[in-house]
């Protein structure tokens, strides 16, 4: 799997059209598709954290209070999985077996290090890779499987593990979309668990990435990489708060709706402004992704991370958590027509993201905006392989849906996804 053959599913271009089309609407209200686990107090809390002192003392904050010596704190999930590659000392050209919607970066980082990814399709009701097909495509050269969760859902790992131990495989588990507190994490059964706190991520600190790793030489290892990389800098950290501060206000419906407006007038759209203000890393290639992961966390980041943990309460993902089944009830009739609401049977689901798979995305994301409701750009997955996948990620769009939306707005959410089939029915 090489660069050129990922499919993106971060919103193209065409999205300034389907703004464009919604600009008609009579409201300047916009509902956008995702909201950030933030408030204003949590950012000043940040922002207070840029004098915080001593690196080694928060980094040890972070991972006792994350509860046991297995885990490292890092700068970012991108960075974790470069260090445990690195750590590995695979022979060139190994190959890791990977899911088929996935991370453009992790594939990046995979073939930078002198390994091929190989993808495994997934189910669309439950985001699992078929277990045949992964001991199908087991040759000498397979070296792990590492499995995304995505959306803030969970796959089941039970039959995956079962395959890969009797090939004698290592399994990571990248939950970087799925964190939502540390009791609901439950225990790690794989050998590497990846969660991200990145900014618009469950229990964002602005940054920064926990992993645990079972095994203790590689654990050591792991550090051992990691210290051998320069430090992030304390202004780097301090221009994500920054950032934090203008993207608050934007959350509120009339705010984004203006906002949306004036990027429409300048010839862009309000998608493609956000994803250059929340991407965690640039798209310079493959060597500038790796100088930009390889560096420990900034102090600050640090302490911001261990206050995020110790404040936790999972009050508001919980909400979340009844927001997406009301919406997916409200539209899972509609599975014989055409949609395909991803992953609504894995065990475990918390609605990070409420995604949907249809026919014609464009024209489902134009009916949203007249409605009122965004439906680009919140999540920068890929397709990298399998028909089902590739099908899915054509089709994708996210649905807004969040408890801070109150019931009447995510039930005309679901409406217009209903009009939507019925409309198109008829034609």
């Amino acid at each position: 799997m090489t660069a050129t053959q990922i499919h993106s599913a971060v919103q193209k271009p065409d999205c300034l059209q389907v703004q464009a089309r919604a600009g008609s609407s009579s409201s300047t209200s916009l509902y956008p598709a995702l909201r950030l686990d933030l408030n204003v107090a949590q950012v000043i809390v940040a922002a207070t954290r840029l004098s915080a002192r001593s690196p080694s003392r928060w980094q040890a904050a972070v991972e006792h209070e994350w509860g046991g010596a297995a885990s490292i704190a890092f700068l970012s999930v991108r960075s974790a999985f470069t260090a445990m590659i690195e750590a590995l000392r695979w022979q060139h050209g190994s190959e890791i077996l990977v899911t088929g919607i996935n991370i453009a970066d992790m594939m990046h980082i995979i073939e930078a290090l002198g390994h091929v990814a190989v993808p495994i399709d997934l189910d669309p009701a439950t985001l699992a890779p078929d277990p045949a097909e992964i001991a199908a495509k087991i040759g000498p050269a397979t070296r792990a499987l590492v499995v995304a969760q995505l959306f803030g859902g969970h796959v089941d790992m039970r039959p995956l593990l079962a395959v890969a131990r009797k090939h004698q495989l290592m399994v990571v588990d990248d939950s970087a979309q799925a964190y939502t507190t540390r009791p609901a994490r439950g225990a790690c059964e794989c050998d590497v668990r990846l969660f991200s706190f990145g900014l618009l991520k469950s229990g964002t600190a602005l940054g920064g990435a926990i992993v645990e790793v079972k095994d203790a030489n590689l654990r050591q290892r792991m550090r051992d990489v990691q210290c051998g990389w320069r430090r992030q800098r304390r202004s780097s950290y301090a221009v994500k708060v920054a950032k934090a501060f203008v993207l608050l206000p934007l959350q509120h419906p009339l705010v984004y709706g203006l906002f949306s407006r004036v990027c429409v007038a300048a010839n862009s759209s309000s998608g493609a402004v956000l994803r250059k203000m929340t991407r965690g890393f640039g798209s310079a290639g493959a060597a500038a992704l790796l100088r930009a992961v390889r560096q420990q966390p900034c102090t600050p980041l640090l302490a911001m991370l261990a206050w995020r943990l110790t404040h936790e309460d999972g009050l508001r993902l919980a909400r979340r958590k009844v927001a997406g089944e009301r919406m997916l009830a409200g539209i899972a009739h509609l599975g014989g027509s055409g949609l395909t609401c991803i992953g609504h049977r894995q065990p475990l689901h918390s609605h990070w993201l409420v995604p949907v798979s249809v026919q014609n995305p464009d024209r489902l994301r134009t009916d949203l905006a007249r409605a009122g409701f965004d439906a680009h750009g919140a999540s920068n997955v890929v397709a990298i392989g399998g028909s089902r996948a590739t099908s899915m990620v054509n089709g994708l769009v996210f649905l807004p849906c969040y408890p801070e939306m109150d019931g009447d707005a995510r039930d005309r959410v679901a409406a217009v996804v209903r009009s939507h089939f019925i409309s198109h029915a008829e034609k």
